[in-house]
């Protein structure tokens, strides 16, 4: 059987040709235009998913559905994308099912893109044969998504799972969202740049400098990590004050939800981990109200891939 998976970002749209296993057999990626309209858009989905079919050399009539997770909050039952703070257009509850079905009539699934990484890594990935399993992305903030009892996890208003912004600092940081303390305000990646440059303005001898060729809007999440193998002093505190506020989070998904497995993805995951994860496991171990806790915590494993094979397999999770 064949799928067909489309991630949608702030930047690109990127579709794949995925099986029933979660193999990517081509894909097809194009630009979102700065004007684009959310008309435009619906269109561009479906030029894409047949053009993908042409590359893939696939009859049309082959493909079992086509799922697109979305960088907002969607409501699949409605075939709506109901909010969206990335894309060009700011349309609320846009049909994209039906402006889909109206050009190609075929099951056309709606995710989150966060709960489609979830499900890629459930069907395919590191989290395969585990349930409940949770998926936390660390990037510009912190997204998740949770498998459980075999079927994604959304909430009753299709918006459950937004484990950024759950509160961890009373009265802390301002959040994007309004509010203050957010998790993604201590643990994603903008957080781990932003206690960088702090240190960095606090000591002007430490190694990040050099890396980021002393301009500190040049640093990245992985300029502490490179500083800290270096034996910086300035970027191992940066590392232990950040794996101090994600830990917290983690903490909270294990004493609430208990999962089997715990995957963590985006960019800041990559780092070796005897700065990463090893320190993150011991800090969780030492708040977790269960000593005996079972939850694994490790890295993705299918990368940007996760997003499409999660979009194109959706359908068999909700």
């Amino acid at each position: 059987m064949l799928y067909i998976g489309i991630d949608v970002g702030g930047t690109n749209l990127v579709a794949g040709l995925v099986n029933e296993l979660g193999h990517i057999f081509n894909q097809v990626t194009t630009p979102v235009a700065k004007d684009m309209t959310a008309e435009q858009f619906g269109g561009e989905l479906v030029r894409m998913a047949r053009r993908l079919c042409e590359v893939g050399e696939t009859d049309p009539s082959k493909i079992e559905s086509v799922g697109i997770g979305l960088p907002g909050v969607v409501d699949n039952k409605a075939g709506l994308f109901v909010q969206n703070p990335n894309m060009p257009f700011r349309d609320k509850n846009v049909p994209l099912r039906e402006m889909f079905q109206k050009e190609w009539n075929i099951p056309v699934y709606l995710g989150n893109d966060a709960n489609c990484a979830a499900v890629g890594e459930y069907w395919a990935g590191a989290a395969k044969g585990c349930d409940p399993a949770v998926l936390i992305t660390l990037g510009t903030g912190i997204g998740g998504g949770m498998i459980f009892g075999g079927q994604l996890f959304t909430g009753f208003a299709n918006s459950g799972m937004e484990i950024g912004h759950m509160i961890i600092q009373p009265n802390g940081i301002l959040c994007g969202c309004g509010s203050r303390g957010c998790w993604e305000r201590y643990g994603s990646a903008t957080a781990l740049i932003q206690l960088a440059r702090q240190e960095m303005e606090w000591d002007r001898s430490s190694e990040m400098w050099v890396i980021a060729d002393g301009d500190s809007f040049k640093v990245s999440g992985r300029t502490p990590f490179q500083a800290a193998r270096l034996g910086d002093p300035a970027a191992k505190r940066v590392l232990s004050k950040y794996l101090q506020g994600l830990s917290v989070g983690v903490i909270n998904l294990v004493n609430i939800l208990q999962p089997e497995i715990i995957c963590l993805g985006g960019g800041i995951s990559n780092a070796e981990d005897d700065l990463l994860l090893d320190p993150l496991r011991e800090l969780v171990w030492q708040g977790c109200f269960d000593k005996n806790y079972h939850t694994r915590i490790e890295k993705a494993s299918l990368g940007n891939n996760a997003g499409i094979v999660g979009a194109a397999l959706l359908g068999n999770l909700v």
